[in-house]
Order: structure tokens, then C-alpha cells, then sequence
């Protein structure tokens, strides 16, 4: 095997978790749940950011955007075209994006980029941790998110489940509280429309969580 091919070869295995990480992004489904867990495998790849963001803007958005303006996407999981990805790496696209306008493949939709930036700060805020703790604020911000974004703590999926994950990273309550005031403005900024008018009752849900998980009911269920 030549040495370019290898080293070609070596990259795509690099870039797969990435691109499927990012790829969750544009599901026709409620998708913000994931992004601390896309910002963990963002970390774990060793990529710049300058170097995610051309990832990003090169490759995954011209490969995922489309189910962003179908009536019903794909909602569970892309299968993505590995072969066009390596392409658009390489800096030669698919021959279909060089002759046909970005207008008429669909443009990225206004939230994106923000959904994009919240990505990001949440990998700069995983940076900032030493690498044992990574996994544990990860678990940390996915109980926190699920409990921020629904319409009321009793409509949380697998609440119990949620609960279990901050129980098992043996943070404190008071470590909870403040791990959740960090991440705070990040979750903030991923509302829209009327969801940022009750923005203090969902951090409330989320303060409530964490009591749940540091003070279970003796029963053990709620």
C-alpha cells in the first residue's frame, strides 16, 4: 500500500467519529439533547478548532443539510457517503455541488450556526477540565440538557435514567449546582422563540433534578 493511500485511509478512520458526531446535528428530530456528547467526541479527536470548522463547513453541511428542508427527514441516523466526505477533504467536492448552486441544494438554516457556536463552547468548556473528568461533565451536561429543554420535569424521558447518571459521577450537590451554572448561558443560547419566556423555569427544573439525584426518595422511585 503506498504511503498516501495509508495515510489517507488513517484520516477517514480519524474523521468518522467526527463526521457521525456532527451528522446528529441535522436529524428531523429534536437534536440539541445531543450536543454534549458531540462536543466530547469533537475533544477526543484531537482536531483545532479552525480545523472542526472546515469539517464542518466543507464536508458535513454540504453532505447533511438537505434533511434540514425535507418535510420528513431522517430522524434516527444518517448513512453517510464516506466516499463524497473524503472527497470535499480532499478539496474536490462531488461534481454534482461543483455544477449545481449551494441555493438550489439548500442553504443552512439561521439556527445552525448557532446550534454550531453552543458545539464549540461547550469543547472549549470540556478543554478547560483534565481528562479524567471529561466523561463525568459530559454525563453531567446530557442529564442537565434533557431537564432544560423540556416543557416540565414530569415530561423528561427516562428521568430515572438522568438521575442515575449524576448520581454515578459522585459530584456533590453542590459541585451539580454549579457545574449546571457554568453551562448555563451555552444551554441559553441553543433556545428559540417562546422558549427563552419560561428560560427561568427550566433552570429551575434542572435545579430540581439535581435535588432528585442528591436526595433520592427513600422508596427509590419518584
Amino acid at each position: 500500500m503506498a504511503p498516501e493511500t495509508n495515510l489517507k485511509r488513517i484520516e477517514i478512520e480519524r474523521r468518522r467519529p467526527v463526521w457521525n458526531a456532527m451528522s446528529d446535528v441535522f436529524l428531523d428530530t429534536e437534536t440539541r439533547w445531543a450536543m454534549p456528547q458531540v462536543a466530547l467526541v469533537l475533544v477526543r479527536s484531537g482536531y483545532s478548532e479552525d480545523e472542526l470548522d472546515a469539517i464542518w463547513e466543507r464536508e458535513i453541511v454540504p453532505e447533511c443539510v438537505w434533511n434540514l428542508h425535507q418535510v420528513a427527514g431522517e430522524w434516527a441516523l444518517f448513512v453517510l457517503d464516506e466516499d463524497a466526505l473524503a472527497a470535499r477533504a480532499a478539496g474536490r467536492p462531488p461534481r454534482i455541488e461543483r455544477i449545481v448552486p449551494a441555493v438550489l441544494r439548500g442553504e443552512p438554516p439561521d439556527f445552525l450556526a448557532g446550534q454550531w457556536r453552543a458545539i464549540k463552547a461547550l469543547r472549549s468548556a470540556l478543554l478547560e477540565l483534565r481528562f479524567e473528568e471529561r466523561e463525568a461533565r459530559t454525563a453531567m451536561w446530557t442529564a442537565f440538557i434533557h431537564a432544560y429543554l423540556e416543557a416540565s420535569l414530569e415530561k423528561v424521558l427516562f428521568l430515572e435514567n438522568h438521575l442515575a447518571a449524576l448520581r454515578t459521577t459522585a459530584a456533590t450537590e453542590e459541585e451539580l449546582v454549579a457545574a449546571f451554572a457554568e453551562v448555563r448561558p451555552i444551554f441559553r443560547s441553543l433556545l428559540v422563540g417562546d422558549e427563552l419566556v419560561d428560560e427561568e423555569r427550566r433552570a429551575r427544573d434542572v435545579r430540581v433534578q439535581i435535588g432528585l439525584a442528591a436526595h433520592p426518595p427513600a422508596s427509590g422511585v419518584l
